[in-house]
């Protein structure tokens, strides 16, 4: 029997392969198209015009912006770095609070509405990302290339890009302002995201009346509740006692042991399921819910509002800043194609002298590039940590 992950991967193949076909046939690059394997690229001058005109309206009061965002950015890089030293510590010391950093791999890492939730995450951090960077550029006069959208594998975004002669030749804060666009845009989308969660209930409640109970929006396929609770079952009690949000679930189940059985009070009526074991904490009991959400009644003058609507914009809003603030700390390492890497190579560049070299074995190397490297590869090391070992230690649940 095929698997989710292979099924995937066949459609991808047979998709990339058939636009590669269409293009071999009608030519795509008449209508603006450039098509590579897995890459599709399409470029427009009105983006180029809208971005001018964003930046010409008030150049000033982005140089300003662009002035905060610089600092803004290395901040979010030194909270994130604290966040991923902490949880490498928790692998060794509290295995069930770490957390594996994996990318978003549909039917391997993300499954089933998950990957749509994350996908509007996704497509709204790299808009803002890349509109960023453009219109910082044309608010310090650098002329933009070209800009448009792509289809990369499965994953839709947007692109800028500016004439490298001139971001050469403009001065280095320029540079570093243009460069940290983009993660502060990201930081500060991530930060109204985490307001709106915060706040979730003031923000729906001239539509909906608190919580009363908790959404269903995936289960874990190794659990023995998967296929009894389908995607928007709403749980109202657990064994009789009412589960008004997912902390009340929370609370509940810190007493419940493997392999009991529970009766679940939901919105399809009465469903039995047994407890595995919890991955995370062995000696609890594991239904299996993954990201639940709590269940809003409309009220009576709303009567066309659905009953899910709240746990899906609630979705979108988590997975925005999930996405935006991981792409926010991330990019800003100092990895090669990351922004960060650049801005690091210019700080370097302006606090080392280029003559200075370094002597190592009897053989001298150039300072900056040998502190850059060191760099380099100490932000590979420390983000592959991230990912494989929390895998090996706790294992890995699809979201």
């Amino acid at each position: 029997m095929i698997s989710e992950a292979q099924l995937v991967i066949i459609l991808l193949l047979a998709f990339w392969s058939g636009i590669l076909i269409v293009d071999r046939i009608f030519n795509l690059k008449k209508y603006g198209l450039d098509v590579f394997p897995f890459l599709i690229i399409y470029r427009t001058e009105k983006f180029n015009k809208f971005i001018s005109k964003v930046a010409f309206k008030s150049p000033r009061l982005w140089i300003a912006l662009g002035n905060i965002g610089i600092p803004l950015s290395y901040t979010a890089l030194g909270y994130g770095v604290y966040l991923l030293t902490l949880n490498l510590l928790n692998v060794f010391v509290q295995p069930q609070q770490a957390s594996p950093i994996v990318p978003l791999i549909p039917g391997v890492t993300i499954t089933g509405l998950s990957f749509l939730y994350a996908l509007l995450g996704i497509m709204v951090t790299l808009a803002f990302h890349e509109l960023a960077h453009g219109i910082m550029a044309r608010a310090e006069n650098l002329p933009v290339k070209s800009s448009g959208l792509l289809f990369l594998l499965f994953l839709p975004g947007g692109f800028v890009e500016i004439e490298e002669d001139a971001m050469v030749a403009a001065h280095p804060k320029t540079r570093l302002r243009v460069l940290s666009a983009g993660s502060a845009v990201n930081l500060v989308t991530a930060l109204i995201a985490l307001l709106l969660l915060l706040n979730f209930q003031t923000v729906i409640s001239p539509w909906y009346g608190p919580s009363v109970g908790v959404v269903v929006t995936n289960v874990d396929q190794n659990s023995f509740a998967y296929g009894r609770l389908p995607p928007s079952t709403i749980i109202f009690a657990i064994n009789g006692t009412p589960i008004w949000s997912p902390s009340t679930l929370d609370v509940y189940l810190l007493n419940v042991k493997p392999f009991e059985t529970l009766k679940l009070t939901t919105n399809i009526g009465e469903i039995e399921t047994i407890t595995g074991i919890n991955p995370r904490a062995p000696y609890r009991g594991y239904i299996g819910i993954l990201y639940p959400q709590p269940f809003y009644i409309p009220y009576p003058n709303a009567w066309w509002l659905s009953y899910t609507l709240p746990s899906q914009i609630y979705l979108v809003i988590q997975w925005m800043f999930i996405v935006a603030f991981s792409v926010a700390i991330i990019n800003m390492m100092p990895i090669p194609a990351f922004d960060g890497d650049r801005m690091f190579e210019e700080v370097i560049n302006y606090l080392i002298p280029e003559e200075k070299k370094t002597k190592i074995l009897e053989k001298e190397y150039p300072t900056r590039k040998l502190l850059l490297n060191i760099l380099r590869v100490s932000a590979i090391c420390f983000l592959s940590l991230n990912i494989l070992l929390p895998i090996l230690k706790v294992g890995f649940t699809p979201l």
